[in-house]
């Protein structure tokens, strides 16, 4: 299983690659294919796991059957929200004892697909609760781990009060894996979870890392869904040039938290390339990787930084930074 931190299994080696370090020009398309079909499933989840898991599962292959080329699983797949039932429905992927992630890997296996899986609530052997996910190549290998950085923990009063850190750890690194890679496109996805998309810092150095396409699976209420949800997608689509997926649990009103719904999936630009209402369902979408390029070429605002005004700084770009240095 892949290791916590700043690793192979969060970035690829070949990020360390002199023309990987994130700098723009260096982003080219070097591979004949400049397209890929992704779909975002808008799972309906409930309380009976091995039920949960099942429905993943035939949704996965109906993805795959239909050209899909990424899967992409919403927040919490597995289990319903809410602090109560995280511990309740934690698996030990470490240990090995974990049927969602042994689902999960077979799935992307049988079908030949690259899996982001959603995430679900993970305990380590330390004894730690995490809101972690996994992705997997399309051989079923875990290729990549993110555990949700910035914890939900919000209080409006009247409206929705809720605390992800009553149970859960916060994770410590960003994660990004590179299709190409594993023999797919040329891809550089940074993974977040949910209320990690508030956080633009965190997409910018995805950014900088030379990402082109941010993948968040989330799950918004119906207090911060319509207010923020489209707006996020378009907003951090439209700040990094790349294409944002934002993938949600279906809609269920008998839940003690009731998911806003409406998977979206936007451009460079910050244009809505598709979207789905609250039910399940699954939303495909057609990626022309050359936008990213192309927007940012058209407009190069990455360049355009005043670094004597301000700048990004993170503990992770200078340990590329250093990389590169040292070549």
């Amino acid at each position: 299983a892949p290791s916590r931190g700043f690793t192979t299994n969060n970035i690829p080696s070949g990020l360390r690659r002199k023309k990987y370090v994130g700098r723009y020009g260096e982003l080219t398309m070097q591979q004949q294919q400049t397209n890929i079909k992704i779909a975002c499933l808008q799972l309906a989840v409930g309380a009976d796991k091995p039920a949960n898991l099942k429905n993943a599962e035939a949704q996965i292959a109906e993805a795959a059957r239909n050209g899909a080329e990424l899967v992409v699983l919403p927040e919490c797949m597995n289990s319903p929200y809410g602090v109560k039932y995280f511990p309740e429905y934690a698996e030990n992927v470490v240990e090995g004892a974990s049927e969602t992630a042994q689902m999960l890997s077979a799935a992307a296996r049988d079908n030949k697909v690259f899996l982001i899986g959603g995430s679900f609530p993970e305990r380590t052997p330390d004894g730690k609760l995490y809101n972690s996910c996994y992705s997997f190549n399309h051989d079923g290998d875990m290729v990549a781990l993110h555990k949700k950085i910035h914890l939900f923990d919000i209080d409006i009063p009247g409206e929705i009060t809720f605390k992800e850190s009553d149970a859960l750890s916060a994770g410590d690194s960003p994660t990004i894996f590179d299709l190409s890679e594993h023999g797919g496109p040329p891809v550089r996805i940074g993974v977040g979870i949910c209320y990690d998309i508030r956080f633009p810092e965190l997409c910018w150095i995805y950014r900088n890392l030379g990402c082109n396409l941010l993948v968040f699976p989330g799950a918004f209420n119906m207090v911060t869904g319509p207010a923020h949800w489209d707006l996020l997608a378009r907003s951090r689509a439209m700040d990094t040039q790349s294409f944002v997926a934002f993938c949600s649990p279906a809609r269920d009103t008998s839940a003690d938290y009731t998911a806003w719904g409406h998977t979206i999936v936007a451009d460079p630009w910050g244009q809505t390339v598709g979207q789905l209402d609250e039910n399940p369902g699954i939303l495909y979408a057609d990626l022309d990787l050359t936008q990213s390029v192309k927007r940012r070429l058209n407009m190069p605002y990455h360049l355009q930084k005043r670094k004597d005004v301000y700048q990004l700084t993170s503990p992770f770009l200078e340990d590329l930074k250093s990389d590169k240095d040292a070549k």
